[in-house]
């Protein structure tokens, strides 16, 4: 229980990290119109204006970037950690 605590603290941390970086800033920012476009295509219940789910999907795509890049970190480091533990 301690370790999987330790480990998504870990993950978090980086993430926040990764956030209060803004690496990813523009990355979102190019894909933002690409993917809200694809999302007027879905049907959804409630409909959003277009301004509304561009910021919407900005944010969510920001926030999915840098929680993958954290969980690559977070994947490499601890190989890494393993690597040098045993040899």
């Amino acid at each position: 229980m301690t370790k999987w605590t330790l480990r998504l603290m870990t993950f978090l941390a980086i993430t926040f990290l990764l956030i209060c970086s803004g690496i990813f800033d523009p990355l979102a920012e190019s894909v933002k119109y690409t993917v809200t476009n694809l999302m007027n295509y879905i049907p959804t219940e409630k409909w959003e204006p277009y301004p509304d789910r561009l910021e919407d999907n900005y944010f969510t795509m920001y926030i999915v970037f840098n929680a993958v890049a954290a969980a690559a970190a977070f994947f490499i480091g601890k190989k890494v950690v393993w690597l040098v533990r045993n040899t």
